[in-house]
């Protein structure tokens, strides 16, 4: 970590309500398919100049609704999530660096479907500050792009004209509003 000073020293928990995670993928090459996780957990602890971040979703959480059936095969079923046997996703840091000018990077490990593969992420940080109540917050805004066939994810099918019904890169981005814990 590039930066340390006593205010970000601690464990700082995620505030859901404030926060989210979202992904979008190319869909038909015509549109940009977005959803996002409602359930969310994180916690950001940093002791001795060093840094973790931990995450992770309940897969039965993503925005979907509809239709049903779509719904099911894109959470329950094995082309994707397959949540019925992998119920959340995870991550966690293997090094997290924040630097003077606001930007962050933190590497880590992403498990979907039991599945672990290493991930950057990169964004800014904004440092902590006092809410009105007393309470100190600090923040993220990270993104990054994954090809889903590294998790199995390999669904596709052609499109009449070329191309595939599904882009491969998925971007992921975490909006997120931690809390010190006191």
């Amino acid at each position: 970590m590039a930066t340390t000073t006593p205010a970000l020293e601690g464990t700082n928990e995620l505030d859901r309500t404030h926060s989210t995670v979202q992904f979008a993928i190319r869909h038909v090459g015509v549109s940009t398919f977005r959803g996002s996780f409602a359930d969310l957990e994180a916690r950001l602890i940093i002791e001795d100049d060093a840094a973790s971040l931990e995450a992770s979703a309940v897969v039965e959480s993503i925005s979907i609704g509809e239709p049903p059936e779509f719904r099911d095969h894109v959470v329950r079923g094995s082309d994707f999530f397959a949540a019925d046997a992998h119920p959340r996703i995870s991550f966690h840091s293997t090094r997290v660096e924040l630097a003077e000018n606001g930007t962050a990077t933190i590497d880590g490990v992403l498990d979907i479907r039991g599945i672990q593969r290493p991930v950057t992420a990169a964004g800014t940080f904004t440092p902590p500050t006092q809410d009105p109540f007393g309470n100190t917050r600090l923040g993220f805004a990270l993104e990054a792009v994954v090809d889903r066939r590294n998790w199995g994810m390999d669904w596709q099918m052609p499109l009449p004209a070329g191309g595939d019904a599904l882009g491969w890169d998925v971007k992921i981005t975490a909006q997120l509003e931690l809390t010190k814990s006191r």
